[in-house]
């Protein structure tokens, strides 16, 4: 057996001279030949694998390769500069190989995961953010992944064992490579440092800075290479036409503020975002074992209560977004899609949170998850919350012991807390709440269920996620309905809104949402739009509303994420900004205009409210802050 293996590896063995054993010079020059061949077309294999895997099927991607040629060779040459720049830090090129191998695959799998269970691309603030996005993912690979996929990334490991085996290299010194290097990243950087550059650079490739403000049509004409280089280079917030002091007075000119009414109590606030809080039972078809929103149903039925349509651009994830409009009435339209909005608040800034806290409030922030996540420890504050209270103070409180059920810190605990605090409270409270009982993933997500579910029409599997959602929305449900019945035992008045985030990733490209019937993805009329699009929302209060200028008590009451509590404060009698003004005109124009139902059937006078909307966020996140001054 040992002589087998000299015998074979004599071909590869070199002499002292460096010259291969006997007569096997020939193998030296094929193998080098073989190696850089390797080495040469790793970075188109690296672009044609990415771009197929986000595609995932040959009829979209043969279309994108043959009618975005600018984009197809725009991407190519990008692959390849980054390339270039990997060889001449790593020199051998199996290194090199190696990492590109490694980014191609792991950035191809997380568009391809993050896609098929929310709906959404992968973005750039998904890996550079450090908001805890892409480790959401991780939770999602229950999902198989297809054989094409699995082919493709074997290829990238029989591309990297043959460098190995060759071993090319870039035959270049260290302190040549080094300031090539150096001159070829400032280089490239001093191309696209200002939105001008970077504009010129994706238009004379047929990209254009614009395509961000709709991600999926992004990401469907450009690629995945082309959409994500986009939205890297639209980072710095592109400023509205003719941005500029005079500009924005003359958005909110005619708006005043208006300070609270004579019958304003000052009542505690309790504003609770419900983790993927939505009516399951709109699923076509599908049966229950119990009414999961028996207490929701009762609730919405009482006189003193306001419900209907909360409309968010998140699904399956995406939380911050709508609670970031929700807190500053402000949009997320125009910002980078698939950034965290925090992001852009790095000082003191006007919102919903600093009013109440400027008339005496105490301002609390409560969410059972790490304070971390989409960067709330370090934005908060500065849009005003006095206290914040995460995971650690759940597992720490001395009074209230923890439970976990379904992976994360239950609903009951989460709103025995709220009550906690409410009840040792010394002056008026306004609390913003963020559950995470039932967040996803929902595949084996509890041990025991009280709820089942049947379907005749939903695969098994699928059917499996949506009973163990429905089982975290029945404990919504019994929380929801022992804060209404703690805000009734109580003398001093108080007021809760209750609302969803967004709808539940339920199986891969909406397969409960299409296997039942209640979506087409093959014709999507707005209704299936504004069903993917919108979660229950209630306000309820244990004292009489005022009467309201943008919704009244009883049901079918629409509303955007921005204008929540805008309309809060109508039935109140809280004090109300310029922006809410301009809101409530907004409200009136359209009251609930949600970007991803883009649609001809909105009013033409609409386009006007959403221009200046957007304007006003520019200036309140990256701008002067004219509007708040």
């Amino acid at each position: 057996m040992g002589k087998i293996i000299n015998y074979l590896k004599m071909p590869f063995t070199r002499l002292p001279d460096g010259k291969l054993y006997g007569k096997a010079h020939w193998l030296d020059a094929v193998l080098r030949i073989i190696g850089y061949l390797d080495l040469l077309l790793l970075p188109l294999y690296a672009y044609l694998s990415i771009e197929f895997i986000h595609y995932a099927s040959m009829t979209r991607f043969t279309s994108f390769m043959t009618n975005r040629t600018p984009a197809v060779h725009f991407g190519i040459l990008l692959i390849y500069l980054l390339f270039g720049l990997l060889l001449l830090i790593c020199k051998k090129g199996w290194v090199a190989g190696l990492i590109l191998s490694l980014a191609s695959s792991i950035i191809a799998l997380a568009d391809f995961y993050k896609f098929a269970l929310t709906g959404d691309y992968l973005y750039p603030w998904d890996v550079f953010a450090q908001t805890g996005n892409v480790g959401e993912l991780a939770s999602f690979l229950s999902t198989p992944l297809p054989y094409w996929a699995i082919v493709l990334i074997a290829g990238f490991i029989v591309a990297v064992a043959v460098l190995i085996v060759t071993k090319p290299e870039l035959p270049v010194k260290a302190y040549i490579r080094l300031p090539v290097l150096a001159a070829a990243i400032l280089l490239l950087v001093n191309s696209v440092n200002t939105p001008q550059k970077a504009q010129k650079v994706l238009n004379e490739n047929s990209l254009y800075l614009e395509d961000m403000a709709l991600q999926y049509s992004n990401y469907i004409a450009n690629g995945f290479v082309g959409a994500f280089t986009v939205n890297i280079l639209s980072t710095q917030v592109t400023p509205p036409d003719n941005y500029g002091k005079e500009m924005i007075a003359s958005l909110l000119e005619g708006y005043e503020y208006t300070p609270e009414t004579e019958d304003f109590s000052k009542p505690d606030v309790i504003l609770i975002l419900s983790e993927s809080f939505w009516d399951v039972r709109m699923l076509p078809g599908v049966e229950f074992s119990e009414n999961p929103l028996a207490n929701y149903d009762e609730i919405i039925e009482r006189e003193n209560t306001v419900s209907g349509r909360f409309f968010t651009t998140g699904f399956g994830g995406g939380t911050v977004r709508p609670e970031f409009e929700v807190l500053t009435g402000l949009t997320t339209d125009r910002l980078p899609a698939g950034s965290v909005p925090w992001q852009y608040i790095t000082e003191q800034s006007e919102s919903y949170v600093s009013l109440y806290k400027s008339l005496g409030y105490k301002t609390v922030a409560m969410h059972p998850y790490t304070s971390s996540f989409y960067l709330r420890k370090e934005a908060y504050p500065l849009i005003g919350f006095d206290e914040l209270k995460f995971e650690d103070t759940f597992y720490n409180h001395p009074d209230i012991p923890v439970k976990i059920d379904g992976k994360q810190i239950t609903d009951e605990t989460f709103a025995e807390h709220i009550i906690h605090y409410l009840d040792n409270a010394d002056q008026p409270v306004f609390l913003f709440g963020i559950s995470m009982e039932n967040h996803q993933p929902y595949t084996n997500k509890y041990d025991t269920h009280t709820v089942t579910v049947s379907s005749d029409t939903i695969d098994a599997g699928v059917l499996a996620d949506v009973e163990n959602y429905t089982q975290g929305v029945l404990h919504a449900d019994k929380a929801l309905r022992a804060l209404v019945d703690y805000i009734d035992s109580r003398e001093r008045d108080t007021v809760l809104v209750w609302f969803g985030d967004h709808l539940p990733t339920l199986g891969a490209n909406y397969a409960a949402y299409a296997q039942s019937g209640m979506i087409d993805l093959s014709a999507m009329s707005i209704e299936m739009k504004e069903a993917l699009q919108s979660t229950p929302y209630i306000i309820y209060s244990n004292f009489e509303y005022r009467e309201g200028a943008m919704v009244s008590a009883g049901k079918g009451q629409d509303l955007a994420s921005y204008n929540l509590m805008n309309a809060l404060s109508t039935l109140i009698g809280s004090p109300r900004t310029p922006l809410m003004h301009f809101l409530e005109d907004f409200y009136d124009t359209f009251p609930y205009y949600n970007v991803r139902l883009f649609t001809g059937l909105f009013p033409a006078e609409i386009w006007s409210f959403v221009d200046s909307h957007a304007a006003l966020t520019y200036d309140r996140t990256v701008g002067n802050k004219y509007s708040a001054k």
